[in-house]
């Protein structure tokens, strides 16, 4: 694996089956994959989450202590410095606040903390290119036997991953069926006994569904966990999106007949009915997901000095490509053009390079020289590199940072 990273489902589940994962166990039940010691340590290690919190702004709530069950004052941890000219408050960490408070049994969170490593950034894009969905990585370090969360359950699906150390997982199974974030002041807490309870090791696994309840007990030693969180769509996502396009039936932007009679009222309603059926047809999925992925946003990258270059630059035959768009390509080709969607954008192109973006499908990262390999005899050298040069300008393929 390169530079020690893990990357795709795979590497997370192994030695478990990613397609008997999927199968009998994905949004069904919970799973807890036995790993090894240090499998998952290349992804956080101790002085990496060190420099994330030195060399960064973080302000609460994306940086908190939490400490049986309540979140800390950002005020232990955390001041604010005036910038007159801009009129901000600027966070900085106490540092002698914070791991003091840690040795009082705080437990450190960090949200989205995929946004600062390279490892976890590339876990995050292959997860998210895997599932189709958003994906984001916390992570959670404790020393002492106070819990920092109480009974919960979470509005995601979620992969533990346990970094380093120990820490004791309960898992209760759901109190109501497939719960949204807004559902939980309203949903009692389970009375039973755990489904499952079990302690996890350096390098373990356990996957919770979404709506599980679950706890997590630290065991008096440093532990490290990232929780890998997958944000699926619902019934109710599918709605929101049909109620979009409903904006183009006149039956749907026509008042509704408040003071019309009884048969009237019928009429109106029928009519919805007819159209709401006819955009909820057995194909409706399909498009759904195929819009979704359309129009993902590809995360955050900047090529400097390549996309901002007064003329476009020409790529060196040993820099390495790679696609940003964080779906997978569907591509047409009609009346001599190639066509796909990626990154909110129709992408039109000559029906040759086909090739160039077929050898960068499933993240890929190539050379310059072996994307023009796959075009031999259709397009020249030359001609490759500047089409590459005017791919990175507009965004949809970014030198890699390796290279």
């Amino acid at each position: 694996m390169k530079d020690g990273s893990i990357e795709g489902l795979s590497k997370l589940l192994e030695p478990y089956s990613p397609e008997e994962f999927l199968d009998s166990v994905w949004g069904r039940t919970h799973k807890h994959v036995e790993g090894w010691q240090g499998k998952f340590a290349a992804l956080l290690p101790w002085n990496q989450l060190s420099e994330i919190l030195t060399q960064h702004r973080l302000d609460f709530p994306r940086l908190r202590l939490a400490r049986d069950g309540k979140s800390l004052p950002a005020s232990s941890y955390l001041r604010y410095t005036s910038n007159s000219r801009q009129r901000t408050n600027i966070p900085r960490l106490l540092s002698s606040a914070l791991t003091a408070e840690l040795r009082d049994g705080a437990t450190l969170v960090i949200d989205a903390v995929d946004e600062f490593t390279k490892p976890l950034r590339t876990l995050a894009e292959s997860l998210e290119y895997h599932f189709h969905e958003h994906i984001q990585i916390n992570a959670y370090a404790g020393w002492h036997s106070a819990r920092g969360f109480d009974l919960h359950f979470d509005d995601h699906d979620v992969f533990i991953l346990q970094v380093a150390g120990r820490k004791r997982w309960k898992l209760y199974g759901m109190t109501r069926p497939y719960p949204l974030g807004q559902d939980r002041d309203a949903i009692e807490k389970p009375a039973a006994e755990p489904l499952w309870e079990n302690t996890l090791e350096d390098g373990d696994l356990l996957y919770i569904p979404r709506g599980w309840w679950h706890v997590a007990e630290p065991l008096a030693e440093p532990t490290l966990h990232l929780t890998v969180g997958v944000h699926n769509r619902t019934g109710i996502d599918l709605l929101r999106w049909v109620t979009e396009r409903m904006t183009k039936s006149a039956a749907f932007r026509k008042d509704l007949p408040r003071f019309s009679t009884a048969s009237e009222r019928q009429a109106h309603i029928d009519e919805l009915r007819r159209e709401l059926a006819g955009a909820l047809d057995d194909q409706v999925l399909q498009r759904f997901f195929d819009d979704q992925d359309a129009q993902a946003p590809s995360r955050p990258h900047v090529d400097l000095p390549w996309s901002v270059a007064a003329q476009q630059l020409i790529p060196a035959d040993p820099a390495r490509i790679r696609l940003t768009s964080p779906r997978p390509l569907t591509y047409k080709v009609e009346e001599g053009v190639l066509s796909f969607t990626a990154n909110k954008k129709l992408w039109r192109v000559a029906p040759d390079t086909v090739a160039i973006f077929r050898l960068l499908e499933n993240r890929r990262v190539c050379s310059v020289i072996e994307l023009s390999e796959a075009v031999r005899g259709k397009l020249d050298a030359q001609t490759v590199k500047t089409f590459i040069g005017e791919m990175i300008f507009h965004g949809l393929v970014t030198v890699d940072s390796h290279s």
